[in-house]
């Protein structure tokens, strides 16, 4: 039976809206991968502690997440392709590449480069135009709204990091470190959302139990969170509003 190319679009860009709406704090970009991962968690219950109830997760937030294993497979493919490429610019022989992927000789690795690049090409020429737009268009609404709401992203992006350590939960969390130290350092507006993102996903996770500051810190940790929220929720507002008034124009 032939795939009807249609439907299978249309049912993904349902499944990326509701990733986007319950699992992605309706952030622009989604990593395939980590929508998978939390989509299991929440499922099997990863959060869960001892005593607490498994949070209900719907059939079609596992079948949204499954449509996203193409893209992430796409994705690993790319990851690897690339870091042969570092390799082989930084003068790795082939059979090094080969004993680091654990090959067996060099043929198979020059073997394996060559597949990934032509996957690559052909991920590239088979990937919906309708979505490369659509994704165009939505970079362009974050740039413009960052651009706007510049300053006002610096302050409360800054006042985060000021007083992330009423969270001791941040301190262990070698990603969060990452991203307030990128948000420190950060010269744009979108970088900095980005990181927010992040950050306010670890704060305040979708479908499971926040972190509560503490200690003298606490209060203005309170405050700074829900700025960030606020902020992210008036950008998830831009967004919608944009692919609302793409999507008027094609009826």
């Amino acid at each position: 039976m032939a795939i009807d190319h249609a439907k299978q679009r249309r049912m993904q860009e349902a499944a990326e809206e509701l990733l986007r709406e319950r699992y992605g704090q309706n952030r622009n970009y989604l990593d395939p991968l980590k929508l998978m991962q939390e989509v299991r968690a929440q499922a099997l219950g990863h959060y869960a502690g001892g005593g607490e109830e498994t949070p209900e997760v719907p059939a079609e937030d596992v079948l949204a997440a499954l449509t996203q294993m193409a893209e992430a497979r796409a994705n690993l493919d790319a990851l690897e392709r690339d870091l042969i490429r570092a390799a082989r610019i930084r003068s790795a022989s082939w059979q090094k590449i080969a004993d680091s992927l654990g090959m067996a000789n060099r043929q198979a690795a020059e073997a394996k480069a060559t597949r990934l690049e032509r996957a690559a090409e052909s991920h590239r020429s088979d990937r919906d135009v309708r979505a490369q737009r659509r994704d165009r268009a939505r970079r362009r609404t974050v740039e413009a709204w960052c651009r706007e709401h510049e300053a006002r992203i610096k302050t409360v992006g800054g006042h985060l990091v000021d007083v992330a350590g009423a969270w001791p939960e941040l301190a262990k969390d070698a990603a969060a470190a990452v991203y307030l130290d990128q948000l420190s350092k950060a010269t744009g507006g979108v970088q900095r959302v980005e990181c927010l993102e992040m950050l306010h996903w670890r704060i305040a996770p979708h479908g499971r139990q926040g972190l509560e500051p503490s200690g003298p810190l606490a209060d203005e940790a309170a405050l700074a969170r829900d700025a960030v929220r606020d902020l992210l929720d008036e950008l998830s507002a831009a967004r919608l509003a944009a692919d609302d008034a793409r999507l008027s124009t094609k009826r």
